[in-house]
């Protein structure tokens, strides 16, 4: 089935501002300051208000990829549901198995390549202790790939999840990602025989639960299956419905209860981004802003730059960003604390580095989609070929 041009546009333009964020996540925190951070001085640059606060958004960017992902994914199989219900079995055990290998695969050859360039000293510019106490350069292999195995078996963990952070902290996603699918293929495949009423009922009290509950990233999925849900029936009678949705929230005691990954700001971040997607969803003028040259070439590109862009800043960005310094204002680089007595020459530090770094990461999006995407795709089908019954096949 066709893609959504507008959809491949937001989620380039998501990849895209969580690439940028991570290139200087944690060395500049004045963008990052919210309205009520002290000292309140702090809180009075224009890049702080909107709409330049949206380019610092990264972690909002999370649940706008689940609410992607649970529209993408629930809109091919409801297609099939309604107008093609004898195929609709057969596709969606498809999509359940395909799902694992089309994520993991990247992730198993991104890992492997990290800690191959790891081995041969390329990580110099990041090396932390709690990784140095297991791995170091140029020793032992053996223990690289204990590593490596240990941290395939950590990502793979979609009931007791992780956290494994030392090495492409930013695939922690990637769980998340894969038990959010499969609570869309459940609900689907449970729901596919019920009348339509029922199903957004089911699907309303499901968010409401979740919301409760502060499962912020299976809420960001359901809640893309209930507008998908939405969207196709709207097709299918002469009735038009609206996704029109009201909350009355408060903290509850469960939003906090867990641990600090599970907060009360994520929850708010997946009900904004659901809010924002719907809002897309109406408005064809976004729509068309979102199929536009640029939003598209991003959005083409948008895994792989995900995917690459942390480990190429892991190799990168203290080598660039020193020299470029010393070529700018011949001294030591400035501490955290003296952030806003140097934050012009730091800005034109950032803005020189992310252009190289960045057009590095481009280069290397291109090189994936080219060559190693079409791999990928090749063997999900060999391997789900090769395990499907002949009759099945035929």
């Amino acid at each position: 089935m066709e893609r959504i041009q507008w959809i491949d546009g937001l989620r380039g333009i998501a990849a895209f501002i969580v690439a940028f964020n991570h290139f200087f996540c944690g060395d500049l925190k004045t963008p990052f300051r919210s309205f009520w951070a002290e000292p309140a001085e702090g809180n009075r640059r224009i890049i702080q208000l909107p709409p330049f606060r949206l380019l610092w958004a990264m972690d909002a960017m999370v649940p706008v990829f689940m609410v992607i992902s649970g529209y993408t994914i629930a809109h091919r199989l409801l297609q099939y549901r309604d107008n093609r219900p004898n195929l609709f079995i057969d596709r969606l055990r498809s999509s359940i198995f395909r799902r694992p290998i089309r994520i993991y695969l990247p992730v198993l050859t991104l890992a492997t390549c990290t800690q191959l360039l790891f081995y041969f000293g390329l990580f110099e510019s990041w090396y932390e202790e709690r990784v140095a106490a297991r791995i170091k350069p140029w020793e032992s292999p053996v223990s690289h790939v204990v590593y490596l195995c240990e941290y395939v078996m950590d990502s793979l963990n979609l009931v007791q999840l992780q956290w494994n952070t030392n090495f492409n902290g930013h695939l922690w996603t990637m769980p998340l990602e894969l038990r959010g699918s499969y609570v869309v293929y459940f609900t689907i495949f449970v729901q596919s025989i019920w009348r339509p009423l029922s199903r957004r009922w089911c699907l309303g009290l499901m968010l409401a639960y979740l919301v409760w509950y502060s499962q912020w990233d299976i809420f960001s999925f359901i809640a893309g299956l209930g507008l998908a849900e939405l969207h196709t029936s709207r097709r299918h009678t002469a009735v038009e419905t609206h996704w029109t949705v009201s909350y009355i929230i408060r903290s509850t005691r469960h939003w906090a209860q867990y641990d600090g990954w599970v907060d009360v700001r994520r929850v708010w971040h997946s009900i904004g981004a659901v809010a924002a997607f719907s809002v897309a969803l109406e408005s064809p003028h976004v729509q068309r802003l979102l199929a536009s040259r640029i939003p598209q070439a991003l959005g083409r590109l948008s895994f792989p730059i995900y995917l690459i862009h942390l480990s190429v800043y892991q190799i990168g960005i203290w080598p660039v960003r020193s020299r470029i310094w010393l070529l700018l204002e011949p001294r030591d680089y400035p501490s955290p604390e003296e952030e806003d007595q140097h934050m012009g020459a730091l800005i034109r530090v950032f803005i020189s580095g992310g252009t190289i770094l960045g057009a590095v990461v481009m280069v290397l999006a291109e090189l994936y989609m080219r060559f190693l995407e079409p791999q990928f795709a090749t063997a999900t089908r060999v391997i789900e070929m090769w395990l499907v019954q002949k009759r099945h096949r035929e």
